[in-house]
């Protein structure tokens, strides 16, 4: 019965509707506090990316967004540097590192939980 349950759960979750996908934005903020505002992207806008722009090290541009095409790059200037990301699941662009994928994220925990459901206490 737990692995009738187990399975159920699991299926639920991955059938989900989706809906937009959501990402931070902002524009040239001095700080990554200032680009927490959650922006619901249109159904075209596939991916969030984040670019940040470092003047001589001790200056950096944040800007944030929504786009349906987007191209990861890093470029060296001599008075500074520009790196763009993109990732493609809700809030990813929280701080412009790749984030751990929701999915594999719940399969881990349904993994664990399974676990914890079928074997049970007494045999741990």
């Amino acid at each position: 019965m737990k692995a009738v349950v187990l399975t159920l759960l699991a299926i639920g979750l991955a059938l989900q509707p989706s809906g937009a996908l959501q990402c931070y934005s902002c524009e040239a903020q001095v700080s990554n506090q200032n680009c927490l505002h959650v922006k619901n992207c249109t159904r075209s806008d596939t991916q969030c990316w984040t670019e940040r722009i470092r003047a001589v090290g001790f200056l950096t541009i944040i800007s944030k967004g929504c786009t349906s095409h987007c191209v990861e790059d890093s470029q060296n200037y001599y008075l500074g540097k520009k790196n763009i990301t993109c990732c493609s699941s809700d809030l990813c662009n929280a701080n412009g590192a790749h984030a751990l994928q929701p999915t594999l994220v719940t399969l881990a925990l349904l993994t664990a939980l399974g676990g914890l459901l079928l074997w049970g206490p007494s045999r741990m």
